[in-house]
């Protein structure tokens, strides 16, 4: 190579044309290994119990005021919790080249032939003069743009937000006007909600015994084409049916399982009684 100066100033063509392309890829892989230093950011780096890097995220607790009618159609405020990764909560984007221009003016120094090839050296010059004794200059347009993150990263911060449930903190009753009720308004509405409270538990139950009951009656069928009822009002007109130990542990549990239903219904009614007779104020 040509030397002036002590320093070289003449370079092979290939060579400077391909050092901004390297240099806008060089370029484009950091800017993509951005995307996975801002990740492992967003939380503590510490090892598994193999030893492979492993991310801890950091989370974020969120809470809000949600108004919502109750069982009783009273309007009542919640406090909301959410804790969400803040990974799920940042905006994900990365970037990169996506239009370089390069534009310099160079000067054919030599031409060497080496058989079947030619090599070109060239010296970067002055753009308005053509001298090689003027400082180069050199000309880099470069364009970014914003792309996608990566499928596997998007859908992992779907799941995310997938596994960010709601959780109630507390209940607050309302009033008409929206102010939180209290005195003895809260203590009607906190008695009138236990009542639809052992309401609705009661119900389930009695629910779970005629479940019960409805199985057990449907084994009893398939082995002698009757359900309790009919095989009690039989057996006690007939002395000629044979009691297997199968049948009357059936019909045994069939009884208890309709005392406890039969208790249980009871215990209703009697709650009905008394939210009629408390007659709470509107």
């Amino acid at each position: 190579m040509e030397k002036k100066n002590g320093h070289t100033n003449v370079i092979e063509l290939k060579d400077l044309v391909y050092a901004p392309l390297h240099a806008v890829s060089e370029a484009n892989m950091r800017l993509s290994s951005n995307i996975v230093d801002f990740v492992a950011s967003t939380g503590d780096l510490n090892k598994d119990e193999t030893g492979k890097p492993i991310v801890h995220l950091h989370t974020m607790q969120m809470q809000y005021q949600q108004l919502r009618n109750d069982a009783d159609d009273n309007t009542v405020s919640e406090r909301i919790g959410l804790e969400v990764p803040l990974l799920s909560i940042y905006p994900l984007s990365s970037l990169r080249v996506a239009k370089s221009k390069v534009s310099f003016d160079v000067e054919v120094r030599n031409i060497r032939n080496f058989g079947d090839s030619v090599k070109i050296l060239a010296q970067i010059c002055s753009k308005r003069e053509r001298n090689s004794s003027n400082q180069p200059k050199f000309h880099f347009d470069v364009e970014l743009e914003s792309v996608p993150v990566c499928e596997g990263l998007a859908r992992f911060v779907d799941t995310l937000n997938a596994q960010a449930v709601p959780k109630r903190i507390n209940t607050k009753p309302l009033d008409d006007s929206g102010n939180v009720l209290t005195g003895k308004e809260l203590e009607e509405y906190n008695q009138r909600m236990e009542l639809i409270k052992r309401e609705a538990e009661l119900n389930n139950k009695i629910h779970e015994i005629k479940e019960m009951i409805r199985a057990k009656n449907n084994s009893l069928n398939e082995k002698i084409k009757m359900d309790y009822d009919e095989y009690i009002e039989n057996r006690n007109y007939s002395n000629d049916i044979h009691e297997e130990e199968e049948i009357t542990d059936l019909c045994n549990s069939i009884k208890d399982y309709k005392d406890i239903s039969v208790d249980l219904e009871d215990q209703l009614a009697k709650l009905n009684e008394e939210k009629i007779e408390r007659r709470f104020s509107e």
